[in-house]
């Protein structure tokens, strides 16, 4: 039926309210027989708006009765408000105690009504002990939102309250694509790669509070022996989606329990700062030969391919910095030429460290004012590279540039990727004795002050400087 047939509007004010009927094998659940909620307004499109909403939760709660009367279990967040609602009927939910001490009596009178009706109603087995008095053991059902409801009364509820791993999986996910504001595409990566790492954690059923900080060691040992190809990175980031998963039923839970997950990964001591690469595994730099080949097979792919694999080369940026650049972000009438690299509504940045200015060098400048002649964005926020700024669009370019490595250089080596242009920046500026913090501010890692002392108050000016130098190598450390 449709939302507008719910609407009411009162005569006297003319303010819009929502009335349904409660489906009648949900009424003695419910405890009424009809729904009814003002809206608040006197706007008749508001009043659809916010009655879309509240037809919803109507519908949520009318399938979560239902599963309660079939017997089925309710999922951990549905069980505890189905407590919740089960209280606020009664009038006895902590929320609602009274102001007046005569009415916070009765308040606590009629808790310790129900609390006796609930334990009466519970199976108990009794019998005496040593000294003649009887004790008694209540045989409760913790899948019951009843019992859940007497844990609210009894203030235990956090320590009862606890999710399954499917259930922390999908909370995660929900709370965190609310705050992450992923495109749909990385949105949709992003859920199957947490999936994938639950998944081969255990049983969706079981409690998280069953895995402990041993369990998890156990964990980590079985992937390493499952996966023997797996580099340090990638084990890392496994390990690093069940702990952003655990960390995120502790606290929308309230769970008493610490995080099994914390400092299971590659210590930071290990890990190149510049690369952020366990030093062990990380890829490899290219060889002068290799990248002198890789430079000229890029020719053969279409215009924005080669543009974005000539901007990583020169620069050592990663390939969504230089794949979601927007056009204002190429700043080449300036007096040195440069591309910004910021947050953008095409992609974001690995950390904030990672906005920066790098200059632009050799034919690459000559080749981005060619192609920006012929190329008029109608916008300066238009993308740079119209056919990978898209959603999508940064795995498609990647994919393109890593089978110049396989197809036409026919290299097979798996840590010789497109990104090793990055490695190979940081071998060439090492070469070159380059400062650590200018090698931080070309790269991408450090504050943006930290080379304002070079270059006679142009600091740009001295990245240029060694931009051009590095170009100019013809050999570096491997």
């Amino acid at each position: 039926m449709a939302i507008a047939s719910y609407l009411r509007r009162t005569s006297d004010r003319g303010n819009f309210s929502y009335r349904r009927a409660v489906p009648e094998d949900c009424r003695p659940f419910w405890g009424k027989r009809e729904h009814k909620e003002s809206l608040k307004t006197k706007s008749h499109p508001e009043a659809l708006r916010r009655a879309a909403q509240v037809n919803t939760a109507f519908d949520t709660k009318v399938a979560r009765i239902r599963q309660l009367n079939s017997g089925l279990a309710l999922p951990t967040d549905q069980k505890i408000q189905e407590a919740k609602d089960i209280l606020f009927r009664e009038g006895i939910h902590p929320q609602q105690i009274p102001r007046t001490k005569a009415e916070a009596d009765k308040f606590f009178e009629r808790q310790d009504d129900w609390s006796g009706q609930y334990l009466d109603a519970v199976d108990t087995k009794n019998g005496y002990n040593s000294d003649g008095t009887i004790w008694t053991t209540y045989h409760e059902n913790k899948k019951s939102p009843y019992f859940v409801a007497h844990e609210i009364l009894r203030g235990r509820q956090t320590a009862s309250i606890i999710p399954t791993l499917g259930e922390a999986t999908d909370n995660y996910l929900k709370v965190n694509a609310e705050e992450a504001n992923r495109t749909p595409h990385n949105q949709h990566k992003h859920e199957q790669r947490v999936r994938r790492a639950v998944a081969q954690l255990g049983p969706l059923d079981t409690e998280i509070t069953d895995y402990s900080r041993l369990k998890a060691r156990q964990h980590k040992e079985n992937l390493q022996v499952q996966n023997p190809t797996w580099s340090n990175n990638t084990l890392d980031r496994a390990i690093t989606i069940l702990s952003a998963v655990f960390a995120s039923a502790i606290r929308e839970y309230e769970l008493a329990t610490t995080n099994p997950w914390l400092g299971l990964t590659t210590p930071v001591g290990e890990k190149d700062i510049s690369t952020s690469e366990d030093r062990k595994n990380k890829r490899r730099s290219f060889t002068p030969d290799e990248l002198r080949n890789y430079e000229a097979a890029l020719a053969n792919l279409n215009e924005e391919a080669r543009l974005i694999g000539q901007l990583m080369i020169q620069t050592g940026c990663r390939t969504m910095e230089a794949g979601g650049l927007l056009v204002k972000d190429v700043n080449l009438n300036t007096n040195t030429a440069h591309i910004q690299i910021r947050f953008n509504r095409i992609r974001k940045l690995k950390t904030k460290n990672s906005v920066r200015d790098v200059p632009i060098t050799g034919s690459l400048l000559d080749t981005l004012r060619d192609y920006l002649a012929r190329h008029e964005a109608t916008s300066p926020d238009a993308p740079l590279f119209p056919k990978y700024g898209r959603d999508g669009g940064m795995d498609a370019v990647s994919a393109l540039l890593r089978g110049v490595i396989r197809k036409r250089l026919k290299i097979t080596d798996p840590n010789l990727v497109p990104y090793s242009t990055r490695h190979t920046m940081k071998d060439k500026l090492r070469t070159l004795r380059t400062p650590e913090d200018i090698q931080h501010r070309i790269l991408g890692h450090g504050s943006k002050s930290e080379a304002d002392g070079y270059g006679d108050g142009n600091p740009l000016a001295y990245l240029q400087e060694v931009l051009v130098k590095a170009d100019m190598l013809d050999s570096w450390g491997l």
